[in-house]
């Protein structure tokens, strides 16, 4: 089971993308928010599956609580002493009597490292809280990501909107470094799951000479800038001194003018070199065009978007709910809407709960349907292990003894839809009805799948005579798909839906792109290749099952109604079998009406 990561300043803005960035990566999180935060803001962390815990920073015996059983302590909290150096030391004495491994301070800043002390007053009190944490007996890692790229829309001295001028100091092909917020909380996620994170990390969107800035601002469509000499760096510090002390209200506001130019100084002094932008596999880093682009202008493609969370997918099917659940050690997703007597359903590969959106609506208005992101899919928790389908079997029985549901229907999908028959298989007393759709139990006859395939049986479209899986031995290999499929499962979604699919243009550019957002991440990959990777114990626990007696419905598209045909009886004797010639695999989106038909029918 993945342990949770705790997010301190969860409601801040990097705060809020470290555990978007978390969530989307499948993690568990633990939000810690204080008590006077807006409800609106804890209410939407909660529909996130977000464990918000309101507790006062000063409290250590509460924030221990609250991190008892984290695998690391993200603390994304912003201020002056009393924060970055009192309440950080609080929460990480909480950390250290908790028993968390890992604690990543609120740096997130230049390489304070490398500039001595006195030139950066908020990067002194990060100096000071680090000689704390190098202290503690805990494993630390800081990320150094320079400056915010959005600092370059705020018509700051360095790049000046007004004046069409970059200004700098000394050296006009000094490379700054830039990271965007959302860069920088993605990178953030992927440290706080890796348990060999090392002590620092430096990262960087893009970096730039003032003379480059120039050039991209221009190519961004900003116009032309001239490059200005503002001075040394010698003579900006000493400016800095000058209007600090000018301003000593200044030493009690968190961006006081002196400070900002302070940054400024800052982005002049030090660089981010080596890299460790390659360190997790997956990432995709915002370019300076993008960051720049005029108003009005197409930015660069982002990262994943908002549009394809759970929470936004969500509204396109009116009347149904998210929810999250912990059972048998892992988390699920699920969502749930309609009334009536419960259909669990359960999504294949490579999709989501989210495959069900061109029947769920009709079904629902005769039934509970409820939803399940299965054992390493979509938002669920991805584990270490447990994928074989008597496990995953278990998790959705523990689920329905959750909801507090005696017996239930059952649809599976594809893999789902195997894990729909251990269930069956496992707890038939629970199971009113099942349905199988292109999927059935493994069994020993896998082992006969050919390696090649037979002459002309692999052509553009699946050979439904004559079915050409290579899937089944490409996901038997470990580690080496992550690698050639992070942030770039489109490919592949792309080309299965040609390959199984009669009509592939029934799968929407918008499908396509939330299922490459749910499996790009390498997580997500590993999770969803060891249901495969599980079949072998899967065909061992079929030997231990007695024939199933409820009634049973295969609905086998072409590429898999002959193999229905002949091998569901032999888990169920009196199971009916329907054809859907007329479609490819991914049924759901090809005849919905077919599919809606044959399933209420049998139900009645």
């Amino acid at each position: 089971m993945n342990l949770p990561i705790v997010v301190a300043g969860a409601t801040g803005n990097l705060g809020r993308r470290i555990i978007e960035a978390l969530l989307r990566r499948g993690a568990t999180v633990r939000a810690l928010v204080r008590p006077e935060t807006d409800p609106a803001k804890i209410a939407d962390l909660a529909q996130r599956g977000v464990d918000v815990r309101p507790v006062d920073m000063a409290d250590a015996a509460a924030l221990t609580q609250a991190c008892v059983g984290a695998g690391c302590v993200v603390s994304a909290v912003a201020g002056l002493r009393e924060v970055i150096v009192d309440t950080q030391s609080t929460l990480l004495a909480a950390a250290v009597a908790a028993g968390v491994p890992r604690f990543i301070p609120s740096d997130f800043c230049s390489d304070y490292t490398q500039q001595p002390a006195g030139q950066n007053r908020n990067f002194d009190l990060r100096r000071e809280f680090q000689a704390l944490l190098d202290q503690a007996p805990i494993a630390a890692t800081s990320i150094l990501n320079g400056a915010f790229a959005e600092v370059l829309t705020y018509n700051i001295p360095l790049l000046d909107f007004k004046q069409q001028q970059v200004g700098y100091w000394e050296d006009a092909d000094w490379k700054i470094d830039f990271t965007t917020i959302d860069d920088t909380a993605a990178f953030t996620a992927a440290a706080a799951l890796d348990a060999d994170s090392p002590r620092w990390l430096r990262i960087a969107s893009f970096q730039l000479s003032p003379r480059e800035l120039a050039a991209a601002a221009e190519a961004a469509g900003r116009g032309h800038f001239e490059v200005v000499r503002l001075g040394s760096r010698a003579d900006f510090a000493a400016r800095i001194q000058q209007v600090r002390a000018a301003n000593p209200a200044g030493e009690h506001e968190l961006y006081a003018d002196w400070q900002q130019m302070q940054y400024l100084l800052s982005m002049f002094s030090v660089q981010n070199n080596p890299l460790d932008n390659s360190r997790y596999s997956g990432l995709t880093w915002a370019s300076a065009r993008a960051v720049l682009a005029a108003p009005g202008e197409a930015a660069a493609a982002p990262g994943p978007e908002a549009a394809y969370t759970d929470a936004e997918l969500i509204k396109r099917l009116p009347g149904f709910t998210n929810h999250y659940a912990t059972v048998n050690g892992v988390r699920l997703h699920y969502v749930e809407g309609g009334s009536g007597q419960p259909l669990v359903c359960l999504p294949g590969w490579p999709q989501t709960w989210y495959s069900f959106h061109p029947v769920a609506p009709k079904l629902a208005e005769h039934y509970r349907v409820i939803i399940v992101d299965i054992r390493g899919m979509g938002t669920s928790d991805k584990p270490a292990d447990g994928y074989d389908k008597k496990t995953m079997a278990q998790d959705i029985y523990a689920l329905v003894q959750h909801l507090g549901l005696a017996q239930v229907s059952l649809l599976g999908h594809d893999i789902g839809g195997m894990v729909a028959a251990s269930f069956a298989l496992n707890y038939p007393e629970a199971t009113e009805k099942l349905i199988l759709a292109d999927a059935s139990h493994p069994s020993d006859g896998m082992r006969y799948m050919s390696m090649l395939p037979a002459p002309g049986a692999f052509e553009q479209k699946m050979d439904g005579h004559q079915p050409y899986v290579w899937w089944m031995a490409f996901n038997q290999v470990k580690g080496l798909p992550e690698k050639l499929l992070a942030s770039r499962f489109q490919h592949l979604l792309d080309y299965l839906f040609a390959y199984v699919m009669r009509d592939e243009s029934k799968m929407s550019a918008f499908d396509r792109a939330v299922y490459a957002a749910a499996y790009n991440q390498p997580e997500s990959i590993r999770a969803a290749n060891a249901w495969y990777q599980a079949l072998g114990q899967d065909m061992a626990d079929a030997h231990n099952y007695a024939p199933l007696t409820m009634p049973v419905l295969g609905i086998g598209s072409y590429v898999a109604y002959e193999n229905l045909q002949q091998g569901l009886p032999a888990i169920a004797p009196n199971a009916q079998v329907v054809g859907l010639l007329d479609s490819g695999h991914y049924m759901f989106e090809e005849k919905p009406d077919q599919v809606l038909a044959a399933v209420l029918d049998f139900l009645r």
